[in-house]
């Protein structure tokens, strides 16, 4: 448990309101582009961001990123039974 595969080029849905005004909202989809992250002791990678391709939005890029691109960052859940 704990890891998803992730795929250049596969779907993706975004789940939380980040910026209203430019579209960038909960139920907004895209594709994967590309993928950062960092390797542990053990070899393991953890993602720290993504950036996705998502047609609906609109408003200015952020730096390095051209129109209709979004960055993605990791949201953790603890769950305690």
């Amino acid at each position: 448990l704990g890891k998803i595969p992730l795929v250049i080029g596969m779907p993706v849905m975004i789940e939380q309101n980040f910026d209203v005004s430019a579209g960038i909202v909960n139920g907004c989809v895209g594709t994967l582009q590309s993928i950062c992250f960092f390797t542990d002791d053990n070899g393991d990678r953890h993602a720290t961001s993504c950036v996705i391709h998502t047609p609906s939005t609109s408003g200015d890029p952020l730096p390095h990123l051209v129109a209709q691109e979004s960055v993605v960052l990791p949201d953790m859940v603890d769950m305690t039974f």
